[in-house]
């Protein structure tokens, strides 16, 4: 029988090779596509997810679960949609960013950890009006429409596009926002059905209106701090302590700072000027479609230095921002 919680491991690690040829093992050992669907792919993605929503996880480690998890339903979509793979799946998602916008990495993650969640997600990309959206919608069928900004400027539009599904045939679709300028203030302005502050969010809306899951709750990274914690006592710090640490890159841009020793792991992002220039160049190099987008993250090679895992990361943090203000 496949060791699907190693398949679960694995994906969570983003090992796409490991991911892909276990996707392979287990349809030669006679398992079923949907079977290695649920209990290979999507519970794995279910563990990014609510490891995302509680700060364990940050985006480009979600990204590079989600490209191996991509790799195993690239074996997988063929016979899913054979055997009529839909019918085990929550819902129909429709996605785009709308017109006069034309940033996608958020939306990017949204689709994929839709996909991770079971959606059938159709992406039709970026800068789209209210006719495509329809068009799309009357040949997808879907269950929601979900729709991304990133400019003040083009948020307005979304109202557009919700006014333009107030006709019969079309008014039973779940309409669902988000983007870094969109509240929930807005959604409720504009009339959309739920807002999604993150891409773990916007699952469990997703869930939510389709039926398959409670009301969303307030994540942290909407705002919304969970109750303070005791902290747990931690032994006194060894003299001569050192930790380990790597640096996550897009091609040679640096994001985040992992570090770790024998009682801990820290993993801390970069200022958001970095996550601006690496959408910048994203864009710049035409490298936005997900999988050409994921095939650019890196860890570079660990290394080594005195401190605690925490002060190993607060101190390459602090050099990396320094060495590019």
């Amino acid at each position: 029988m496949p060791d699907y919680a190693l398949m679960n491991q694995c994906l969570y690690e983003g090992k796409a090779k490991d991911v892909e040829q276990m996707t392979k093992d287990a349809l030669a050992a006679g398992r079923t596509p949907q079977e290695i669907l649920q209990q290979g792919l999507i519970a794995g993605m279910s563990v990014v997810g609510e490891d995302f929503k509680h700060n364990i996880l940050y985006v480009p480690e979600v990204l590079i679960a989600a490209r191996a998890m991509k790799a195993g339903m690239a074996v997988l979509k063929p016979l899913l949609s054979a055997h009529g793979g839909d019918s085990g799946a929550p819902g129909r998602l429709l996605m785009g960013t709308v017109r006069g916008d034309l940033h996608d990495i958020g939306k990017n993650l949204v689709c994929m950890m839709a996909e991770g969640a079971g959606f059938v997600v159709r992406d039709i990309g970026v800068d789209q009006n209210v006719e495509k959206f329809a068009a799309a919608a009357d040949e997808f069928k879907p269950d929601i429409i979900g729709m991304s900004a990133l400019l003040t400027t083009t948020m307005t539009y979304m109202k557009v596009v919700i006014d333009g599904f107030q006709q019969p045939g079309r008014d039973h679709i779940k309409m669902a926002i988000g983007g870094a300028p969109i509240s929930q203030m807005f959604a409720d302005e504009i009339g959309a059905d739920g807002y999604g502050a993150d891409a773990s969010a916007a699952v469990d809306l997703f869930l939510f209106l389709v039926g398959k899951g409670p009301p969303p709750v307030p994540s942290v990274r909407a705002g919304v701090a969970p109750p303070p914690a005791t902290p747990a006592a931690r032994p006194p710090r060894p003299a001569n302590a050192t930790a380990r640490f790597q640096v996550l890159y897009w091609q040679d841009l640096p994001s985040q700072v992992k570090a770790w020793d024998d009682t801990d792991e820290v993993k801390v992002d970069l200022a958001p000027r970095f996550a601006a220039r690496i959408d910048a160049a994203a864009q710049r190099l035409g490298l936005t479609q997900a999988d050409t987008y994921l095939a650019q993250w890196r860890w570079g090679e660990p290394a080594e230095r005195p401190g605690t895992a925490a002060e190993v990361a607060d101190a390459v943090r602090r050099e990396l921002e320094n060495a590019s203000p």
